[in-house]
């Protein structure tokens, strides 16, 4: 009875907020009749990849799918047209600029799902419904304290919530989780880890470490010195976000800045993301991807990958 209740809250919360949404936002994200979002510039190939790597592929803003040496990892799935509160059928809110590199009926069975936050681009609920009834009882979720609620009816293996500093292990990879600079809250009445709440909803980057090899999942985050503290880590490739910076600084770093949090934390790559697949901020389109490139002749790293769609790999 009480599971019941909190759906039909859930519900009816999500469609007075997306009814809001639509109505006063409409226009802002120009939901016009009959757009299509474009297909993802690269068409990935995952035949080559071997579990005795790295593989990873950009999805779509902060989606990525990772062989992380026979572990498959998606990181904050979104696979929805939309973004936004969850209303009965669908999402109401942004649209996809671009589709996913990989249509969600190809991506192979996650063993693993990393959650960041509970923000609708990064939480999608529609997704996660997707992956858990195709995959009953068969993945790993590991998400932010205070999230799992929003999703704990669906068949997931187990879902797995990491405050700051607190560490997971699966099949030999260990994840542990990291304070960044953002906020939680989903809904706006919520309480927020970054007000001061102890008991609200928070905010985590991720380090994933199996073979010696370390990976940086930052989720969202607006520049900030709390990965500093991690410089003697020997991280390896650091997925960074990269856009809605304008005017969002205070919860979005640009380009600049999110070369310059992963050079101090000492990352050998740079791989891009939150950036070229939903309207967000008022950047151009492709001024993240261009200041990247401009500007990553200044720092003691590589850039892995530009385009969605596009592969990286290390041994």
């Amino acid at each position: 009875m009480k599971s019941t209740r909190r759906d039909f809250f859930k519900i009816i919360s999500s469609t007075l907020l997306a009814i809001i949404v639509e109505g006063f936002l409409g226009k802002l994200y120009a939901f016009s009749n009959g757009f299509e979002p474009n297909q993802a510039p690269v068409v990935p190939n995952l035949s080559n990849w071997q579990d005795n790597q790295i593989n990873m592929c950009w999805i779509g803003h902060s989606t990525y799918l990772i062989n992380f040496f026979g572990v498959i990892i998606l990181t904050d799935p979104v696979f929805s047209e939309r973004i936004g509160p969850y209303a009965l059928i669908s999402n109401l809110g942004p649209m996809r600029i671009v589709k996913p590199a990989i249509p969600p009926e190809k991506v192979p069975q996650p063993d693993l799902i990393i959650i960041s936050h509970a923000h609708f681009d990064h939480l999608d609920y529609p997704t996660l419904k997707y992956f858990a009834k195709k995959f009953p009882n068969k993945i790993t979720v590991v998400t932010a304290f205070k999230t799992k609620d929003i999703f704990d009816d669906l068949p997931f293996k187990e879902i797995i919530e990491l405050d700051w500093n607190e560490t997971f292990e699966i099949d030999d990879l260990i994840v542990k989780a990291l304070e960044n600079k953002h906020y939680g809250w989903r809904y706006p009445w919520e309480k927020d880890r970054s007000k001061g709440f102890k008991d609200g909803r928070s905010y985590n980057s991720y380090i994933l470490e199996k073979n010696n090899r370390k990976i940086l999942f930052s989720g969202d985050t607006s520049y900030t010195d709390l990965y500093s503290s991690y410089r003697n880590e020997n991280i390896d490739i650091a997925l960074m976000p990269i856009g809605a910076y304008n005017p969002w600084q205070t919860i979005h770093c640009n380009p600049e800045e999110a070369l310059q949090m992963a050079n101090n934390l000492n990352a050998k790559y740079f791989i891009p993301m939150h950036t070229k697949t939903f309207s967000q901020g008022l950047e151009p389109y492709h001024e993240a991807i261009e200041w990247l490139k401009k500007s990553e002749k200044n720092y003691n790293l590589k850039v892995g990958l530009y385009e969605i769609g596009e592969t990286f790999s290390l041994s």
